[in-house]
């Protein structure tokens, strides 16, 4: 926890197959959210087949999935959400010039019950003095 899942479409691949991204947004979650770095879990998905719209011009997106334990105000979800949307809008901005690209971030709670890890210790409680 957390799990960031990016998705992409193909033509945005020489932008978006950056570990260096996923990296940055480990660091921001560690800042605004107080999460433990070393829990974040990446993966990037790069999408080959897809419509946008009308399926005319030169479409993109990225999609960043971004899910962590309950029990955060929301407040920080939103400003993870932002700080998400930032980065991503930051990264892909060379991307930006040459195609029709939508960028979209979601954040979703992680039930505790439902959530299993292995060692468990390594979750900690969050850390809501940061809000």
């Amino acid at each position: 926890m957390p799990h960031l899942t990016l998705e992409y479409t193909v033509n945005l691949d020489e932008w978006a197959s950056d570990p260096g991204l996923l990296l940055t947004m480990h660091r921001m979650l560690e800042a605004v959210a107080g999460i433990q770095i070393g829990n974040c879990k990446s993966r990037w998905r790069m999408v080959d087949e897809w419509v946008v719209g009308d399926g005319e011009g030169k479409s993109a997106f990225v999609h960043l999935d971004l899910r962590f334990l309950e029990g955060r105000p929301m407040s920080v979800k939103q400003a993870v959400g932002a700080g998400a949307l930032e980065l991503l809008r930051a990264h892909f901005a060379p991307a930006s010039e040459e195609l029709d690209l939508q960028l979209t971030v979601e954040v979703q709670d992680i039930r505790k019950a439902t959530y299993f890890k292995d060692p468990p210790g390594s979750l900690g409680p969050p850390n809501l003095s940061l809000v």
